[in-house]
């Protein structure tokens, strides 16, 4: 049986930060770790929260859950 351990979720905020030469927006991105219990509602709200305190516009919110997966013995 396959079991997952060191499990880690960041919310990830992307901002526009300009338009480059060829009128593209440009992006950054905000990485944060945040419990990987919560539930994908609560991980859009803090986002949403936090956009308003970004400086440039935010362009989307996301999460990334990450882990190892081991067999078990």
């Amino acid at each position: 049986m396959t079991v997952r351990t060191k499990q880690t979720t960041t919310l990830k905020i992307t901002r526009v930060t300009g338009t480059s030469s060829t009128g593209k927006e440009t992006h950054d991105f905000v990485n944060l770790s945040v419990n990987p219990e919560l539930a994908d509602g609560d991980v859009l709200s803090i986002g949403s929260k936090l956009s308003n305190l970004q400086k440039y516009p935010v362009d989307g919110i996301g999460r990334i859950d990450a882990s190892t997966l081991a067999e078990e013995h």
